[in-house]
């Protein structure tokens, strides 16, 4: 479970057991507390409303790239933070679409405000949201931390992609107007991967005692069976002589490698 910032480091332990995390503020008291869904709290919801949901706190510029230069702007000069405000503000995220992460947190009752500070001798502006009835605050740090834990805890790691000079940008957008067009209707995420899963003979887990399994750990376990058949193929070529390894990685060979540091 990779982060895409170094600058945040997550105990994956407290995760895997669906531990909550609180990020704290720039005085270090809590401020935000993130709870972890459990595979049944997301299929009765509905997966589509909850990723949706969800999108508006890990989603990236690259992935908006499309509606943004149709409203005149250059995703690569806009930061996610800034996405996310925008996207925010124009949602009405209820506390009852938002609770199975954020609990009562009500993002209706954020407002944007312009905050100034002093660096090195400087006057600075920044962007900052603040929800005055509940006494929370977002800010740029703060957003950046809460985006990392959650493609953390969700294993979803938006890509990023820059381009330089206008042509290449507008080739770019009109290859993902070309691929929307022929895009599919959205199918369930979790379906293929519940039904891996249960079908899997290494998977001790029946049906009703997935549906309380934290996220993480379903995650978790999709991987480590993926890592299994991965490896176990590899094995069966080695000893019988058909895949010469001389050239793989040894670290391919151990069954509980650390599958967050593949490419």
């Amino acid at each position: 479970m990779p982060t895409e910032n170094k600058k945040y480091t997550f105990d994956k332990l407290q995760m895997y057991f669906g531990e909550d995390y609180t990020i704290n503020d720039a005085d270090g008291n809590p401020n935000i507390v993130i709870h972890q869904p459990k595979i049944w709290d997301i299929v009765t919801f509905g997966e589509n409303r909850f990723y949706g949901m969800l999108n508006i706190f890990i989603t990236n510029p690259t992935a908006f790239r499309v509606p943004l230069w149709k409203a005149g702007i250059d995703w690569t000069k806009t930061s996610d933070y800034e996405l996310f405000w925008q996207l925010l503000l124009q949602s009405n995220l209820t506390p009852e679409m938002s609770k199975l992460i954020f609990g009562d947190l009500d993002f209706t009752k954020f407002n944007l405000y312009k905050r100034q500070n002093e660096v090195n001798g400087e006057i600075m502006e920044d962007i900052i949201l603040v929800n005055q009835e509940q006494q929370v605050l977002i800010d740029e740090n703060i957003y950046t931390h809460m985006a990392c834990y959650l493609r953390t805890m969700f294993n979803i790691f938006p890509k990023v992609e820059k381009a330089k000079g206008r042509t290449t940008k507008e080739w770019m957008i009109e290859e993902d107007i070309q691929k929307a067009k022929e895009q599919k209707p959205q199918e369930s995420m979790l379906l293929p991967m519940i039904s891996f899963c249960l079908n899997h003979p290494g998977f001790k887990y029946k049906k009703e005692e997935l549906k309380n399994m934290g996220i993480v750990e379903f995650n978790d376990s999709v991987q480590r069976l993926l890592i299994y058949e991965s490896t176990g193929a590899l094995m069966k070529g080695m000893y019988s002589g058909f895949v010469d390894t001389s050239n793989i990685n040894r670290e391919e060979f151990n069954f509980m490698r650390d599958y967050s540091q593949k490419s």
